[in-house]
């Protein structure tokens, strides 16, 4: 179910809040961006929405939409909110490439229930699919044991001239994007002298707080194109009597999706 790892990345994120580790002081890097967040930052609300701008280099230019469409309680009787994120090649995202609907749990998480209690996915013109409770519970412990890691695998021992990437932030600054210009903080990643990735958070943009990504090694970017408070559901729920997208069919259901093609292409020598 690798198609679907960015999204769970996007709903933890929508969703998270700035934690430590028990035990001692957040990092530096981490610690500027709480203090940047602490003057200004607000919880997603509904109506919230954000689109990105993905350079991939060359013509390969994609867009991504995240908007806070609506707010119950799940199945566990917990707040949530409906997230709907959108893929095309379209600011607009007129005939998007994919869609999905997710209803995400707000708050802290839960050691034996997943965050993501419902998911309705659709590609190209076909028509939003549900997943089936068990189809759902299935892909998201496949994934959380993908990220976690197996814990009866060894593990082999690091090495000790490997060398180790440093986080450092720097204060925060005016950023100018295509959205506009905005107050961010940014964070980088290097190795040696080399700046493997760059990050630009600002409480300005709503929904995840991002402002820019860059990839310098690779020409790779993604910045924050549009945001706004106004956003309405744009994906049809299913009716009640459609049929689900069951636990037997899950894993090949949306194999060719356009971005799980991207992510195999990024990812080939």
């Amino acid at each position: 179910m690798k198609t679907f790892a960015t999204f769970w990345v996007l709903a933890v994120l929508l969703v998270a809040a700035p934690s430590r580790a028990a035990g001692g002081p957040p990092p530096p890097a981490v610690k500027t961006l709480m203090d940047h967040m602490a003057r200004g930052a607000r919880d997603s609300k509904v109506g919230d929405w954000v689109t990105y701008r993905m350079d991939g280099g060359g013509a390969r230019v994609h867009y991504w939409r995240i908007a806070v469409v609506g707010q119950e309680k799940d199945r566990y009787e917990r707040d949530a909110v409906w997230l709907e994120v959108e893929f095309g090649t379209h600011p607009a995202m007129r005939s998007p490439l994919g869609q999905m609907k997710m209803l995400v749990a707000l708050g802290e998480e839960h050691p034996t229930r997943h965050a993501i209690t419902r998911l309705i996915a659709s590609a190209g013109y076909g028509k939003p699919q549900e997943y089936s409770r068990e189809a759902l519970e299935q892909a998201l412990s496949e994934e959380k044991q993908r990220n976690t890691g197996d814990e009866d695998e060894p593990r082999p021992a690091p090495k000790a001239s490997r060398p180790v990437p440093v986080v450092r932030s720097g204060k925060e600054a005016r950023l100018m994007t295509h959205a506009g210009t905005v107050s961010a903080v940014p964070v980088e990643v290097v190795l040696h002298s080399t700046v493997l990735k760059r990050i630009w958070m600002s409480r300005e943009i709503p929904v995840i707080q991002l402002a820019k990504v860059e990839i310098p090694g690779i020409g790779q970017a993604m910045e924050v194109a549009e945001y706004g408070v106004d956003a309405k559901s744009r994906i049809r729920m299913p009716l009640p009597n459609e049929p689900q997208i069951r636990l037997e069919y899950a894993e090949q259901k949306f194999a060719n999706l356009p971005w799980a093609q991207v992510e195999d292409a990024e990812e080939s020598p």
